[in-house]
């Protein structure tokens, strides 16, 4: 039987977002060589996901992403956004596994804040990796193909949502809530990023859209490709689990809001470097909300993409 927590009472349509509890569920979708229709997912990709983490992440198991909470990535763990906590810090991780001699695991750390929501992207193209927070680009590395099996076990090289389980013990699940996911066949760049961050997505789609999770489902075990290619996703539950747990849960989207309004999301705390001239009568005319600048200071506001510089501003459901 499937669970849902109680809808607020929101006038129709609600929108949904995916909770995951961290522990027995996540979500399966099709080998990638079937999303993007060949091997070109190992140079070239884009991956955007919004999420909110919940409760404090965990220790990663291992020396590398692979082993920590998977957001959105692959099985057998190559490549992807993950979180968890490595080498003492806490981050969510785009990451990209090319098997090179120099450099092997390619990761970009992204700062994060627990119960909030955040918008990742991860671009993989021309052997480099980008990862983008809020649209802006956070961190770049050089990385190669990502490893993979095509035409290997059925279980293998397959997109996860939420979570990935290797049996009989090996969890490497994400507790928080996900929402929409976008899987293209190309690289974005940033303005593209930021011009449709806030909005869903309508037809007709772009070619290189190739699965489209806008969680509209809203009830059962299955997650929908809104694209329309017919990459669905499948919920899993792992049995045997104490506590026993359940499916991945819908749950109403805080995010976009639902009914006729949009609702706003918490607005982030606005964290600026600034660079000084002396200048005594000189009035800055954009500052972040509640500065207030010394009289002989003339602030200049440099953004840091991998900080928590940025305000919210409606979400659109289209």
């Amino acid at each position: 039987m499937l669970f849902q927590k109680p809808s607020p009472g929101y006038a129709d349509p609600v929108n949904y977002a995916l909770e995951f509890d961290g522990w027995s569920n996540y979500v399966a979708t099709k080998k990638e060589v079937i999303i993007f229709g060949d091997s070109s997912w190992q140079s070239k990709k884009s991956i955007s996901v919004w999420v909110k983490p919940l409760e404090p992440s965990p220790v990663c198991t291992g020396p590398d992403p692979g082993s920590c909470q998977l957001i959105v990535g692959d099985r057998p763990r190559f490549w992807g956004i993950y979180r968890g906590i490595l080498n003492g810090e806490d981050r969510i991780w785009v990451w990209n596994f090319d098997n090179s001699p120099t450099s092997g695991f390619d990761v970009i750390p992204i700062i994060y804040e627990n119960n909030q929501w955040i918008h990742i992207t991860l671009v993989h193209h021309n052997n480099r990796l980008d990862a983008y927070r809020f649209g802006f680009l956070a961190g770049s590395r050089e990385s190669g193909n990502s490893i993979g099996f095509d035409g290997g076990p059925a279980d293998q090289t397959v997109l996860h949502i939420g979570g990935g389980f290797t049996p009989p013990d090996r969890k490497y699940l994400f507790k928080g809530l996900i929402d929409e996911v976008r899987v293209y066949n190309r690289a974005l760049s940033g303005e593209e990023i930021r011009a449709n961050i806030y909005n869903e997505l309508s037809s007709p789609f772009e070619s290189a859209l190739k699965a489209y999770y806008k969680m509209s489902d809203g009830s059962g075990l299955t997650l929908s490709d809104d694209s329309g290619n017919g990459n669905h996703g499948t919920f899993v539950h792992i049995a045997g689990q104490d506590p026993p747990g359940t499916y991945p849960l819908w749950v109403t989207s805080e995010l976009f809001g639902s009914g006729p309004t949009p609702t706003l999301p918490p607005t982030f705390t606005v964290t600026a470097t600034f660079t000084s001239t002396p200048s005594p009568t000189a009035t800055p005319t954009r500052l972040p909300p509640g500065f207030t600048p010394q009289p002989s200071i003339t602030p200049t506001r440099t953004l840091d993409p991998n900080m928590n510089n940025f305000l919210f501003l409606p979400m659109v459901r289209k």
